[in-house]
């Protein structure tokens, strides 16, 4: 009876070894494959101010037509004042911007003696805007012309110091236009010395 007691306890140790080894292989842990994907980062665009459009400046003017006229003069204290209109009569607007040159012409558009200064004293230079299809010269409340003012004194004038200009030729300052503009009766200018005022953007006052 003792003989038969071992193998019959080394069969179930056997057994319970061989049990334990099936379990242990058939719970292995398995490994499992893990993707991180990546969240996009939003990043902030800067803001770009949109520029504020700025006013084309009107170019100077070019030599094209022009319509240069008297249209008022007058004495003072044996002084002569005569206004000078200018009217742009091209299709772009442009500026003139400084003191017209002014020459006395006879009859036979001869030049005679003329001698000229700026005068500063009733208006400063400054560039004046000329646009085009304004009213005609010398229309009452007319805008977009040029004006400036001749002076000359016609005090005790006589001789060969009197001269009478039949014409005043008129070039202007930025476009270097130039033509001829009747002059009014009594245009006497002693020693044919004027002063000429700055183009303005309306008549002297």
């Amino acid at each position: 009876m003792r003989r038969l007691l071992v193998p019959a306890a080394a069969v179930a140790v056997a057994s319970v070894i061989a049990g334990c080894g099936s379990a242990s292989s058939s719970t292995s842990p398995t490994a499992v494959a893990v993707t991180v994907s990546a969240s996009p980062v939003a990043t902030a665009t800067p803001l770009v101010p949109t520029p504020t459009p700025t006013a084309t400046p009107a170019l100077p003017c070019m030599p094209g037509q022009f319509e240069i006229s008297i249209n008022n003069q007058q004495g003072a204290a044996g002084t002569m004042y005569a206004t000078f209109e200018v009217r742009n009569t091209s299709t772009d607007d442009c500026t003139e911007n400084g003191y017209a040159n002014l020459q006395l012409l006879s009859a036979g558009s001869q030049k005679l003696s003329t001698s000229w200064s700026n005068d500063n004293s009733m208006a400063s230079p400054g560039p004046v805007d000329l646009p085009p299809g304004t009213m005609p010269l010398g229309a009452s409340g007319a805008t977009g012309h040029g004006f400036f003012v001749v002076s000359w004194s016609d005090v005790s004038c006589s001789g060969s110091s009197a001269n009478t200009p039949a014409f005043w030729q008129v070039t202007l300052p930025t476009s270097g236009f130039q033509t001829d503009v009747t002059a009014m009766a009594g245009s006497v200018v002693c020693g044919g010395k004027i002063k000429v005022g700055p183009i303005k953007s309306a008549p002297y006052t």
